[in-house]
Parts: structure tokens; C-alpha cells; sequence
């Protein structure tokens, strides 16, 4: 073992460089910081190759004066704290003064500067930690930083950092963050000369709007609970109006736009019971506390804090968002029953079913019954499978597995059952569609012609910038499978077609899912995702014509014992392990 050493500086500055400085969306955050405790109203972003060729910021803040220029890229150097008691009160985003100093040790740097009051600026210009060059620039009051070539020196790291898309995506999220905890501040975001998002100065209500998009933002409920000196306020979204992921949630502690897993637990409990697991409502939470109750020095980027007490702050949350959800249920249940109070007025009129009366308007609940004795849910939709039945073993094979006249039964519309010879095959028809519609999938991107509904209203769908940017990703993909789809607008799509296959387009929310979903490693894992959406979902009624045509399909396709995922999509049972689970004599040969 080599003996112990102190680091050379440049050595530690590339280490702690590395801790603070993870990726281009981390650069950003860092001189975004800056900005708004500079006091900036206007903050332009511009970027090329997604940040990591190049980065430029731009504010209208106070400026850094001339002579404290160099100092302000020194490590730990800062005008925001002084003494140790001050980091327990610190009421400023950034304190730690490491961005700067951090950015340069990675990357070609320039910053230019001018102060309120002074006619000149100055340009400092670094390769890493060499100054390369000193010079007055006449440039308008605030701040202008360049980063350049991130990570050239540090080639481990440079190799570590995704795609173009990828980091514009991380950036996004940055941005529309502090965005949102600063909505009298407008924001600019370019990607290669191209405007990506452009927020003017605007109130939160604005801003939450524009940021989340104005469809999801009319089921939005307001938030705002107050416990000691501890605040709540922010929106939620109903609990029948969720993402697939959690792009849509926005956590600020003293409007520090933060991750925290005590935050993030609270809202996942307040709609535990109102949601698919698989579903996240979109949230903008803001959390206002006494600064010496939160301690915001516990990661290198500020992105984590640490409440002195937790639990009062999870509660806190919780019953916040549980009020707002209970108010909008009250307030629907009283308008329901003002609909009926209207339709049926008087002694004898129809019982209105109260929350938490259960049972209730159901046969020997004592309300009446007026509903017909068709099974909720069933109705006259048909699923079509135009498939020619084909099996993977064979003609002569396929034919003799089944029994003549074989019959198809379908279990809590989820399972499919089918009498086999010596025994039975039970197959989950949402995996079983999910294989179908992946393997079609491959073929449509091979060159096959898909099948296309026109819709007969074409359907306007408003997207995130980062579900956008995923289309724009996936333009020809999309177009292959079947879509089309045209641009509408800045962040709108134009939908007039979708794949014949599809049953699940739900007024364009599959699209909306499958966009923003997390499979974004590769076109395979977009196929996954877009077959797993699309599929026929368990719950769905079936004809026993559509399940003996999805069976056939299934056979038809060259890995028809897994879905995509790797899930079984069929499981036999023989008869006689039918015959010793009920403690049987083996039957004689059928």
C-alpha cells in the first residue's frame, strides 16, 4: 500500500468538484441559485448538445463588483454566511460557495459582471483552474457565466453522462422547479438557437398553469394548511387525474426546490387508497418553516434537507392534502345530491347514497333499486384481433392440443380458461396481449404497413416539455406503429390516427402515459411500455370469439410463453394433477 499523502489541490478540486457538480443540470441549478439570490427577475439559459458542449446563463441580478470577481471562484468564498450560526439560519438558496469555484475545475469557464453603479465590467476567462483571461467588458448590470467542454479533464465522468436528450430533460425539470418557487422571475430556456420553454414574470397560479399545462391544472385543488409556525399551500391533483410517473410533483422547503423522501411518503399516504399504485397524483407543494427547524447542509448540492422533526412534519402534509381531497369530495357528494333533490323533489323521492353508508342504494339496503340487472361495466364494446389464427408448433400440432369444440371461459375478466387435452390452460389476457402488441410492434418498425383508425374527431393533446421533447424523440417510431400525429403548437400534437390495435386510448392519455413513462433506455423498452398501455387490461369483459382469437395470435408469435417484461403469459394444468389435488384414483386414458 502506497504511504499516506496529502492531495495536490488540483486533485481536491476535482474531487470536490465531482460531489457538487454531477452532470450539466447540476451546473444549472447551481448558477440558477445564484441568480435569484442575486435578485434577478429575467434568467436565460442557452445550451448546446443538452449542456454538456455548451451552457450559457444569463441574469439581471445585482452583479458581482469588479474587484471581488476573481475571489467569487475560489473555493468557499461567499457573501451569503459569515460565521457558523449563520448556516442554521441561512435564508438565501446558495451559501456554501462552491458552484463557482466547482464549474471551473471542470470545464472552460468565462464569467462577465457588472455591479450596479459601476460604468465598466470585467471578463475572467479559465481553462480549469488556469486564468487565461483578465479584461473589462462593457456589458449591461448582473451576471453572464459560460461553460464549455464540461467535464474535458475529467474524462471517467464525461463518459458517465447520458444522451443530448436525456440531460435536456434533467435540465427541464431544474428549471420548472425554481420556476415555480419563483414565478415574479421569468425564465428562458434554448436548446441549440430553438426556444424550449419561455416563462414571463406571472403570479404561481400562472406560472403552476403554464408549467403543468392547462388541462391538468383545471383538477388541480388548492392547498393551504397552517400548523404553529409551520405552512402548507401549494395544489394537488384530484385522485382521478394521475401520471404514470412522477414528473408532475414539485417539493419546495423556504422555496428551495428540494427531493425528500419525508414529503414524498406523506402524498403517496394521503392518496393511497384513492389511486393505482402505479399511478402519481401531480403535486406543487410548498412548505414554509422556521429556518433553524431545517437543516438545508446535508448534501453537497442542497438537494436534501433535514426537518428537526419529521413526524410533525408528515402529518402536517398529510392532513393537508386529505383536507383539500375531502372538501372536493364534499362538495361533489352536495352536488350530486342538489342533481337529485332537483330531478326527484318531495316525499317518496330516490335515496341519495351517503359517503360512508355502505351498501347503500344497493337490493335490501332499504333504499329503492333502479337499476337494471346488467353488470355494471358491460357494455356492447368489442375487441377486434384481425390476425389470421396461426400457431408457433405447427398446424397439425396446434390442432390436436385443443379438444373439438373446445370452449373458452373467462375468470373475474382477467383469465382465460380452455380445455386442452389432458387438462387446461389458463392465460392472463393482459400479458397475452401485451406479447401480441409488442411482437406487431417490432414488425411495424421493420417496414410492415400498420393498421390506422382515423378518429373521428382529431384530438389535441397538450404536452409537458419533457414528454415533447420524448415525441419529437420518437416522431418516426411513433409513425410506425401507427400514430399520426402532427405538431400543434408550442408544446400541442394534433392526433388524427392512432393504431387499430390500441384499446386503450382514452381520449389520448395512453399517449400522454407511454411519452412519460420510464422506459427511455432504448426503442425496446418504448415498445414494452407502449404494449403494456395499450393492451386489454384485466377487468375487461371478453366475448368467447375474442378470446379464442387472442389465444391464436398468441401462438402466433415467437415467444408466446412471456410478455415482454419476462412475466408468464400461461400456465398449464394437467389432469392428473388435477386428479391428485382431490385425492383421486388416476383416470383411465382419454
Amino acid at each position: 500500500m502506497a504511504p499516506i499523502q496529502k492531495l495536490t489541490p488540483e486533485v481536491s478540486a476535482k474531487i470536490a468538484a465531482g460531489e457538487v457538480i454531477e452532470r450539466p443540470s447540476s451546473a444549472i441549478k447551481e448558477l440558477i441559485e445564484n441568480s435569484l439570490d442575486a435578485g434577478a427577475t429575467r434568467i436565460s439559459i442557452e445550451l448546446v448538445e443538452g449542456g454538456k458542449a455548451f451552457i450559457r446563463i444569463e441574469d439581471n441580478g445585482g452583479g458581482i463588483p469588479s474587484t471581488e470577481l476573481p475571489l467569487a471562484v475560489e473555493s468557499f468564498s461567499t457573501s451569503k454566511i459569515s460565521r457558523v450560526e449563520d448556516i442554521s439560519r441561512v435564508g438565501t438558496l446558495g451559501f456554501r460557495g462552491e458552484a463557482l469555484a466547482s464549474i471551473r475545475a471542470v470545464s472552460m469557464l468565462t464569467i462577465r459582471s457588472r455591479r450596479a453603479g459601476e460604468e465598466i465590467g470585467r471578463e475572467l476567462r479559465f481553462r480549469a483552474e488556469a486564468l487565461t483571461a483578465d479584461a473589462p467588458v462593457v456589458r449591461n448590470q448582473g451576471v453572464e457565466v459560460t461553460v464549455e467542454n464540461l467535464f474535458f479533464n475529467l474524462p471517467a465522468r464525461k463518459k458517465f453522462l447520458r444522451s443530448p436528450q436525456s440531460e435536456l430533460r434533467r435540465i427541464i425539470a431544474v428549471i420548472q422547479g425554481y420556476a415555480l418557487s419563483f414565478p415574479e422571475t421569468g425564465f428562458l430556456l434554448r436548446e441549440s438557437g430553438r426556444d424550449i420553454l419561455s416563462y414571463p414574470p406571472s403570479s404561481l397560479r400562472e406560472r403552476v398553469e403554464i408549467v403543468l399545462g392547462g388541462e391538468l391544472f383545471t383538477s388541480l385543488i388548492p392547498l393551504a394548511y397552517t400548523l404553529g409556525r409551520t405552512t402548507v399551500h401549494g395544489y394537488a391533483s384530484q385522485s382521478d387525474q394521475t401520471r404514470a410517473n412522477r414528473y408532475m410533483q414539485f417539493y419546495f422547503v423556504n422555496r428551495r426546490y428540494i427531493k425528500d423522501r419525508v414529503l414524498s411518503h406523506a402524498v403517496n399516504q394521503a392518496y393511497e387508497s384513492l389511486i393505482p399504485r402505479d399511478r402519481f397524483p401531480a403535486i406543487v407543494l410548498f412548505l414554509d418553516v422556521p429556518p433553524d427547524d431545517v437543516d438545508v447542509n446535508v448534501h453537497p448540492t442542497k438537494a436534501e434537507v433535514r426537518f428537526r422533526n419529521e413526524g410533525e412534519i408528515h402529518r402536517l402534509v398529510l392532513s393537508a392534502i386529505a383536507e383539500a381531497l375531502q372538501r372536493k369530495v364534499s362538495s361533489f357528494a352536495e352536488t350530486v345530491e342538489s342533481v337529485y333533490r332537483s330531478i326527484f323533489p318531495g316525499p317518496g323521492a330516490v335515496a341519495v347514497p351517503r359517503r360512508g353508508e355502505a351498501g347503500a342504494g344497493l337490493p335490501g339496503s332499504g333504499a329503492p333499486w333502479t337499476g337494471s340487472a346488467q353488470e355494471i361495466g358491460e357494455g356492447d364494446r368489442t375487441f377486434e384481433f384481425h390476425e389470421t389464427p396461426l400457431s408457433l408448433f405447427g398446424e397439425e400440432t396446434a390442432k390436436s392440443l385443443f379438444t373439438p369444440g373446445k370452449l373458452y371461459w373467462q375468470l373475474h375478466q382477467s383469465f382465460i380458461l380452455i380445455q386442452i387435452r389432458g387438462g387446461m390452460v389458463i392465460i392472463d389476457q393482459h400479458a397475452a396481449h401485451e406479447r401480441i402488441l409488442f411482437d406487431r410492434a417490432r414488425v411495424n418498425l421493420g417496414g410492415a404497413k400498420p393498421v390506422v383508425q382515423s378518429l373521428l374527431f382529431p384530438a389535441t393533446i397538450e404536452l409537458s416539455p419533457d414528454e415533447y421533447e420524448r415525441y419529437e424523440e420518437l416522431t418516426s417510431v411513433l409513425a410506425s406503429l401507427g400514430f399520426e400525429i402532427e405538431p400543434f403548437g408550442i408544446r400541442s400534437i394534433l392526433v388524427r390516427g392512432i393504431p387499430a390495435v390500441v384499446q386503450n386510448w382514452d381520449d389520448g392519455r395512453l399517449l400522454e402515459e407511454i411519452l412519460g413513462g420510464e422506459g427511455r433506455s432504448g426503442i425496446d423498452e418504448f415498445l414494452k411500455s407502449y404494449a403494456c398501455r395499450s393492451a386489454i387490461k384485466a377487468g375487461t369483459k371478453l366475448a368467447s370469439e375474442e378470446m379464442e382469437s387472442l389465444t391464436d395470435q398468441l401462438f402466433a408469435t415467437d415467444l408466446p410463453y412471456t410478455c415482454p417484461h419476462g412475466r408468464p403469459t400461461m400456465l398449464r394444468v394437467s389432469l392428473g394433477e388435477l386428479e391428485r389435488r382431490f385425492a383421486r384414483t388416476v383416470s383411465a386414458k382419454r
